[in-house]
């Protein structure tokens, strides 16, 4: 989880004039950017970004699996499940 304090903000106009610094600053934990005294965006390092979408597609992954798993329970022929949601991933579901 990260913190942030002053030293986390940086003003649109400083990062402009200074992108190198904030580049390798970010690398350390995200760096809040503000316009008009709001936080307009975040400069997150590449790892920290790659973690991040790699814990959004679990969530999704999850979400998915918890909505399959959630539907009514309609199998006459006793198919695998796995096999079946192999089936909605290759797009030839049997109805």
């Amino acid at each position: 989880m990260f913190s942030f304090d002053l030293d986390s903000f940086v003003s649109a106009t400083a990062l402009s004039r200074s992108l190198g610094r904030y580049l390798d600053k970010c690398k350390e934990k995200p760096v809040l950017i503000l316009r008009n005294n709001g936080v307009e965006g975040v400069l997150l390092s590449a790892e920290t970004y790659r973690q991040l979408l790699e814990s959004y597609e679990l969530l999704q992954e999850i979400r998915l699996a918890r909505d399959v798993f959630e539907q009514p329970t309609d199998n006459p022929d006793d198919r695998d499940v796995f096999e079946i949601m192999r089936e909605v991933d290759r797009g030839c579901v049997q109805r």
